[in-house]
């Protein structure tokens, strides 16, 4: 990872975005907990910070508190379907972005066809959705977007 984060740094990137980070709250094989995941991010944002990159937590809801310090912001999927955004207001609270990502048109519907009605209702309208910054995303994570 150290030399991935090399890379970030010599291709002039601003931060990294850790993913999968939550492996405890899977089945891995590896007996992962939820303090690894902790001392693994702390780990990789005091290395991103020494290259001069910011470093988000990217879902992870159960660790929250013990990375935020050390984070510099949040990258959430789905927690607008999963009603679970109160967890990533935290981030909010204490002055660092959310940028949240829902993906409502399924994991089988890709076009360029903007979300309408309840389901966009839906996926940008929660409890403090006006401090999060919110994209609607097709699941295959292609160039089409629609803000919120």
């Amino acid at each position: 990872m150290v030399q991935r984060l090399d890379l970030a740094q010599r291709k002039g990137c601003d931060g990294v975005d850790p993913d999968n980070v939550d492996g405890y709250d899977n089945e891995n094989g590896l007996g992962l907990t939820q303090a690894d995941t902790v001392d693994y991010m702390k780990f990789l944002a005091q290395e991103a910070r020494d290259r001069g990159l910011s470093i988000g937590l990217k879902n992870a809801g159960a660790v929250i508190s013990d990375v935020i310090s050390v984070m510099h912001w949040s990258v959430n999927e789905q927690c607008a379907q999963y009603d679970e955004c109160d967890t990533y207001a935290a981030f909010v609270n204490a002055g660092k972005p959310v940028f949240h990502i829902e993906y409502p048109k399924g994991d089988d519907v890709n076009n360029e066809r903007d979300v309408t009605g309840s389901k966009k209702t839906d996926a940008c309208n929660f409890e403090d959705s006006g401090e999060f910054s919110t994209l609607i995303k097709n699941m295959d994570l292609d160039n089409w977007y629609q803000d919120c």
